[in-house]
């Protein structure tokens, strides 16, 4: 009788997690890349003498420190959560709680969680006034429900437990499924124009959210690219889609060339929107110093590296020259302390890893799931593309984290939930 008991509880536990035909290669980068992020956050940071604070009220560390600690607490966190997800067995959690994941297949739930959140930025701006921040450059606003920082509402704040969290990050997440599911039923209707407009439009409105409610074009711009890429993807007419592509390229040189041409001669400070001014740093870095700064120290920094670096911690244009090195700019300073060798190492794991889910892509016959697949790829590699092209001077300067790498909570820890559902997804390929 009890080992009856035990057999059904097994069996329980086998339906509702599996661990079968993992892609451990997939695993293994995402840690590999994590840890460039702790030692590369560390270093960027360790040189500040930062005011002491206390964590939880048991540990005093330094900024750096902490930091430091938070990062290791979110990529803990984000390994964790992608293991579950990756494990998680959807036909066994169907059997078991069919209500739920009914609520979980419906498109509308993450598409309305996603505009809710900047509907919510933009009333909460208007509520209270600045009440201070860390520092000079960031201000807690809304009530204490949003914190600002350089001009822009990217962070939404729980008070009382300074926890702050990017929800442009949680967008793209649930986004991704959110247009999967759209793309899955919605049938033929891509292979027309009209189909392909209405995507796109319903695909703009949470992108212009983003931008509008929370001054954050680049998480926008990423967030339409990786919707866009997924209709490219699926859309059954090759021809249709290229002309709007075509159209859409068009209009982007087009409003670029406007802005360009409206302020270019201008000063810097009248320079508007700041959109212009970073365009304007781009093609004239000469004529506008300050707007160019970072990109200059960044490519400072990464000629400095040479071939193997100057050493890990040894970095110099970290030490108030390069602004953001923990964030944005930390290609620079891998470059500059690992050296063109570090340089392409990273690279080559992000090739890997997005070669190791295109394979598993190619191998899904489930459209649901190869779009969500294909989402994750497209996001992993709009932003490995543009971050770097954006420290080597390629592209305009952005606010786009490096995947895994960059400093930031939420961008590690969706990023990893993200590839926990390619990992579930890759055990349903069979393999001959």
């Amino acid at each position: 009788m009890k080992e009856n008991v035990k057999e059904k509880k097994n069996s329980v536990k086998e339906r509702l997690f599996s661990g079968k035909e993992i892609d451990i290669s997939i695993i293994f980068i995402a840690i590999f890349l994590s840890v460039f992020c702790l030692v590369f956050v560390y270093s960027a940071l360790a040189f500040e003498e930062g005011a002491s604070k206390t964590i939880f009220n048991v540990l005093t560390l330094k900024s750096s420190d902490r930091t430091l600690f938070k990062t290791l607490i979110y990529i803990v966190l984000g390994i964790v959560g992608m293991l579950v997800l990756a494990l998680a067995n959807v036909k066994g959690f169907k059997q078991k709680f069919p209500l739920v994941m009914s609520v979980l297949s419906n498109p509308m739930l993450y598409y309305i969680v996603t505009c809710g959140m900047f509907v919510f930025i933009e009333i909460m701006k208007h509520v209270g006034a600045d009440v201070g921040g860390e520092n000079e450059k960031t201000a807690i606003v809304g009530g204490g429900w949003l914190l600002k920082a350089n001009g822009a509402y990217r962070w939404i704040r729980i008070p009382g437990l300074n926890i702050s969290f990017q929800p442009s990050e949680i967008a793209k997440f649930l986004l991704i499924i959110c247009f999967a599911i759209i793309i899955y039923n919605a049938g033929m209707s891509l292979k027309y124009i009209r189909g392909i407009l209405l995507y796109l439009f319903i695909a703009g409105i949470p992108a212009f959210f983003i931008y509008e409610f929370s001054s954050d074009m680049s998480s926008a711009i990423v967030m339409f690219g990786i919707l866009f890429i997924m209709m490219f993807v699926a859309a059954p007419n090759l021809k249709k889609s290229l002309i709007i592509t075509a159209a859409m390229v068009i209009a982007v040189i087009l409003l670029f060339t406007g802005l360009i041409a409206i302020n270019h001669g201008k000063e810097e400070s009248d320079i508007h929107p700041y959109q212009a001014k970073r365009l304007l740093a781009w093609l004239y870095p000469e004529d506008y110093p300050a707007s160019a700064d970072q990109t200059n120290q960044a490519l400072y920094a990464i000629g400095s590296g040479g071939y193997l670096g100057e050493g890990i911690g040894n970095s110099m244009q970290k030490i108030k020259k390069l602004p953001e090195a923990q964030n944005d700019m930390i290609f620079a300073l891998i470059c500059e302390e690992l050296g063109f060798a570090g340089g392409l190492i990273v690279i080559l794991l992000y090739f890997v890893l997005i070669f190791r889910m295109y394979m598993i892509a190619q191998n899904t016959d489930n459209l649901l799931e190869r779009m969500i697949v294909v989402g994750v790829i497209a996001h992993v590699g709009l932003q490995v593309i543009i971050n770097i092209c954006v420290v080597t001077r390629l592209f305009p300067n952005t606010g786009i984290p490096l995947p895994l790498i960059s400093s930031g909570g939420s961008s590690i820890l969706f990023m990893y939930l993200e590839l926990g559902l390619v990992l579930n997804i890759g055990k349903s390929i069979v393999r001959k």
